[in-house]
């Protein structure tokens, strides 16, 4: 009678601990298919960058895409995630400081004025890490990237259709892995999940993307499970 409870009470704490597991694999899980969106779409737009650039040097009259809704989300989501800056212009006609972007017109210019440097603004997509993206700035990504009225690659077309696409996809899927990271953090916070599992995708200095590409480049496929080494040991 006695070992018949202690297996009851034995399989009723597995039970716990099974659950707490799966609901952690699951969650790393999630993150394997945004991040492998976020390295096909920052892997496209290595290739464009001269796209990048003669996009960028388009006057407004020979910039179609410039004056759409689709691009005014896209310029508003990047500078939000990256907080890029507009120039100011002051009263005698010269270039006054930077500052964050408040009308639309601004968003787009601030936006267009990153990808006139299209190194350095691929630089800024393969270091960024979503791990450190405030849920403040998620707050006000969401109804940008929402489904429903939200950016979509689709929206796209053009000459330069497949750039702003590539732009779009790794927009949307930087915001899916931030989420997926807060809804981590919350959760090592209640003690849902073990902290010491969770430490090696939630710290580092490394995106997940950077991190991806060397493994592709280091002679692997770049495994969708190549980023939770470590985690679920």
């Amino acid at each position: 009678m006695g070992n018949a409870l202690l297996t009851g009470s034995h399989r009723i704490a597995c039970g716990h601990t099974d659950r707490g597991m799966l609901r952690q694999s699951l969650l790393f899980d999630r993150l394997s298919q945004p991040t492998a969106d976020m390295v096909e779409g920052l892997l496209a737009l290595q290739d464009q960058t001269v796209l990048l650039q003669q996009f960028s040097q388009l006057g407004e009259g020979h910039n179609a895409d410039r004056g759409t809704q689709p691009f005014l989300l896209l310029s508003m989501a990047f500078c939000i995630l990256f907080g890029y800056r507009c120039e100011r212009t002051v009263t005698d006609g010269h270039r006054g400081s930077r500052d964050d972007p408040i009308q639309p017109n601004e968003f787009v210019a601030a936006f267009n004025l990153a990808l006139t440097s299209p190194q350095a603004f691929i630089q800024d997509l393969l270091a960024l890490r979503a791990q450190v993206v405030p849920k403040e700035k998620l707050m006000r990504l969401a109804p940008l990237v929402d489904d429903g009225e939200g950016i979509n690659p689709s929206m796209f077309g053009g000459p330069y259709g497949e750039v702003l696409r590539n732009l779009a996809v790794f927009v949307r899927a930087t915001f899916e892995c931030a989420q997926i990271y807060a809804e981590i953090r919350e959760l090592v916070a209640i003690g849902k999940i073990d902290a010491t599992q969770s430490a090696c995708l939630l710290e580092g200095v490394e995106s997940d993307q950077k991190r991806m590409i060397d493994a592709m480049g280091g002679g692997t496929h770049g495994d969708e499970n190549d980023m939770e080494d470590g985690c679920l040991e």
